[in-house]
């Protein structure tokens, strides 16, 4: 673990004050800290050598991860942790205190979360044994917003429903693989990365702050042809099946793209784009293509149906540049290829539902 100590203990740090948010109702902040937290480990991973350590570390990954995940989804959910009532008091603090006067007593909203652990209970990373204790995350869901208190049986029969509702579809995600391309190094396709993590969706979710530029286009077309052959012509490399003729099939696909653009202008060009693209796959293919732009996105993934989630370190441009030096007056080899283009070092890490 020498070589990964100096590493884990930088990212030990994020997650803490990640944790430490968390429970305090900070979710933004948590969800950046655990963000900036996961990547290191994620490196970690990668080099580590020891297996204690690497089991541990792929625990913990999925844990936070999971975390992560549910924060989104508070944050999308605009939920706001109620305020303190003192500095020294954790807002997930059940605080019960006695009734005020009658003339503004109004009924206590209870608040579903549980007590911050103290400092004390928060182990640093051992740097001369084989052991290695991470901080945990809360395991509460404040969504949906309890409503304001009241005994009937209808209300309670409601929040429970509800209650069980959530519990059913905050599914937890778990490490299946994790790669790290190096610079320089050919064999990694998009077939050949997560193609068989596509078959059996019925749709896929793409989000990528840069597919802007020509060649990004082509890369979002490339994913576009692997889930047709994937998932809509799932035979057609079949060696038993010969004269397939383009028919449009009858069940439909759903592709959704979240990126973002760096002007007015461009975003007014990909938007014409889009609605080619849009026209022809779904003519051809019933594929139906739904696009959004959006200012803040930061993440790279590819989540699909079938609960497959895909986490692209730099998106789907992971390829270098190509070189040219024939004038443009013959594509190179490897322009159809990408098992054949040079990559730039990225991570890819694929988890399972």
């Amino acid at each position: 673990m020498a070589d990964t100590t100096l590493l884990l203990q930088k990212s030990y740090t994020l997650i803490q004050q990640a944790a430490i948010n968390d429970r305090n109702g900070q979710y933004s902040i948590a969800l950046n800290l655990y963000t900036n937290g996961l990547e290191g480990l994620m490196s970690a991973l990668k080099l580590e050598k020891n297996d204690r350590v690497i089991q541990t570390l792929k625990i913990k990954i999925t844990e936070y991860f999971n975390r992560a995940e549910q924060l989104k989804e508070i944050i999308k959910k605009g939920y706001v942790a109620p305020p303190l009532s003192s500095p020294n008091q954790s807002c997930h603090d059940c605080v019960t205190t006695s009734p005020p006067t009658i003339s503004h007593y109004q009924p206590p909203q209870p608040v579903y979360r549980p007590t911050a652990p103290p400092p004390s209970q928060y182990h640093p990373i051992p740097t001369n044994t084989d052991d290695l204790i991470l901080p945990s995350v809360p395991t509460f869901n404040p969504l949906p917003t309890p409503p304001p208190f009241n005994p009937s049986a209808a209300n309670i029969s409601t929040i429970t429903t509800t209650s069980s509702t959530t519990s059913l579809t905050s599914s937890s995600l778990e490490l299946i693989s994790s790669k790290k391309i190096e610079n320089g190094s050919i064999g990694n396709s998009y077939e050949t990365l997560f193609g068989d993590k596509l078959i059996g969706s019925t749709w896929i979710k793409v989000e990528d702050p840069y597919i802007r530029t020509r060649h990004q286009i082509d890369n979002f077309v490339k994913l576009i042809e692997l889930v047709i052959t994937k998932c809509i012509f799932k035979d057609l490399k079949s060696p038993v099946c010969n004269n397939i003729k383009l028919q449009k099939p009858s069940t439909k696909f759903k592709i959704d793209l979240t990126t973002s653009t760096e002007s007015q202008q461009q975003e007014d060009e990909l938007k014409l784009t889009f609605y080619q693209l849009k026209d022809q796959i779904l003519s051809q293919y019933n594929i139906v293509f739904n696009y959004q732009f959006s200012s803040t996105i930061h993440d790279r993934s590819i989540e699909c149906s079938n609960g497959y989630l895909i986490k692209l370190g730099r998106g789907l441009d992971f390829f270098q540049k190509p070189i040219n030096n024939n004038n443009g007056l013959f594509s190179q080899v490897s322009t159809f290829n990408q098992d054949l283009k040079p990559c730039l070092e990225c991570n890819i890490d694929i988890f399972k539902k």
